[in-house]
This record gives structure tokens, C-alpha cells and sequence, in this order.
């Protein structure tokens, strides 16, 4: 993701992007710190922001309890997007299943099957849980029974995310395939160039859909 990321600002001439172990990093000119690592990175990279009261945003999955306890005291001092899907094409996969759910009178049986690369570590994926989320939090009322989900890790895929809905009347699929990690890449530097205009808190990616790179 360091290098999708990289690649992409070499095609906006007024950004500009710096490795975060770099030792000429310069707190002041830094505008947002962009967190694509791990558990433990994670952890550093926050406490830096916090420190440095610099604007986080972080795609880094696979985090626990123990993180999301300092993301509730960070969120007090500095402006936080953490989203496990940085992706505009999941935020209109989702659009287009509440449009779905909101258009059906009958709860249908809803199965997730998502595929990644082999080296990808949590299982299920970030985007998967967040798609349960969406689902039980707010169209529980539209599902029948609880939601299957079946992950898979084949080759070097970036992300596939197939979601079925089934009832009498038959089946309704939706489906996301991310082609590269740029995707992703452009998700991210489209909420740091937004993010300093947020005041002191917590925001889902849905909350940056509206700025454009």
C-alpha cells in the first residue's frame, strides 16, 4: 500500500509524501499521517499523531480491543479516520444493497464470501466485518438468521467481496472486485486532503465521499 500510495502522488503535483521512519521528517510540514501497516504499527504511528496532534488515518486491519481503547482517548485530541475499506467502490456496493434492502417487504438469508491474497493475515477481512456491521446494525430487521461468511486466500488477489441474498423469490448478488491496490491508494490520499478541515474526532470514510483528488 506504501508504494500504491507513493505511486499515486507522484501524479498530484501538490502532494507530497514521506516514509514515516524517514529521518528528515519534519512534524511541521507533516499534514496527515496515511497507516496501511500492522496491529503494531498501528500503535506507533498513532501514538506519533497523538503526540504530534497530527490528523491519522488508517486502513491497518486485524485490531483488537486493546487498540480501539486508545483510539477512544486519540479521537479526543486529534481528527481520526480509521476504515478497514478506503475503497469509493465498496461505499456504492453498500449504497446499492440498502437500496435492496429498503425495496424488499420479506428478510431474506444473506451469505459473504470475500477473496484475498494468501499473505493477508485476519480472516475474515476488515471490509467483510464491516459489511456485517452495516448489515446487523442497520437492516437487521431485513435479514433471516445470521449472516454467513466464507474466507478464502488464493494467489495474489487484492480483494473480491461477493454478497448473496436469498429468499423464495430467488437470489440477489452483489459483488466488488478491486483490481489493484490503487483503489484503495486513491480512498486514502482523497480523505487526507480533507481530513485537516475535521474537527477533533472520530469519521467513517462515508464522511469524506463528498472531496474529490
Amino acid at each position: 500500500m506504501g508504494q500504491a500510495i507513493q505511486a499515486q502522488c507522484k501524479k498530484i503535483p501538490d502532494i507530497q509524501i514521506s516514509d514515516f521512519h524517514a529521518k528528515d521528517k519534519v512534524r511541521e510540514t507533516v499534514t496527515a499521517l496515511i497507516d496501511f501497516s500492522s496491529p503494531d504499527g498501528f500503535t506507533e504511528a498513532l501514538k506519533y499523531c497523538v503526540e504530534s496532534k497530527t490528523p491519522f488515518i488508517s486502513g491497518t486491519t486485524g485490531l483488537c480491543d486493546n487498540h480501539l481503547e486508545h483510539v477512544t482517548v486519540a479521537k479526543k485530541i486529534i481528527p481520526i479516520l480509521i476504515a478497514s475499506n478506503m475503497s469509493l467502490g465498496i461505499a456504492k456496493l453498500k449504497s446499492l444493497i440498502e437500496k435492496y434492502l429498503f425495496s424488499i417487504n420479506t428478510p431474506v438469508k444473506c451469505k459473504i464470501i470475500e477473496v484475498h491474497h494468501t499473505n493477508k493475515k485476519d480472516s475474515p477481512s476488515g471490509t467483510a466485518l464491516e459489511i456485517i456491521n452495516f448489515l446487523e446494525n442497520y437492516h437487521g430487521n431485513k435479514l433471516d438468521g445470521s449472516i454467513e461468511v466464507q474466507s478464502h486466500r488464493i494467489g495474489n488477489i487484492f480483494g473480491i467481496h461477493r454478497i448473496h441474498f436469498q429468499s423464495e423469490a430467488g437470489t440477489k448478488n452483489f459483488q466488488h472486485i478491486a483490481s489493484s491496490r490503487d483503489v484503495f491508494a486513491i480512498g486514502a490520499l482523497q480523505a487526507a486532503r480533507s481530513i485537516n478541515s475535521k474537527e477533533i474526532g472520530e469519521y467513517s470514510f462515508t464522511d469524506f465521499l463528498d472531496k474529490k483528488l
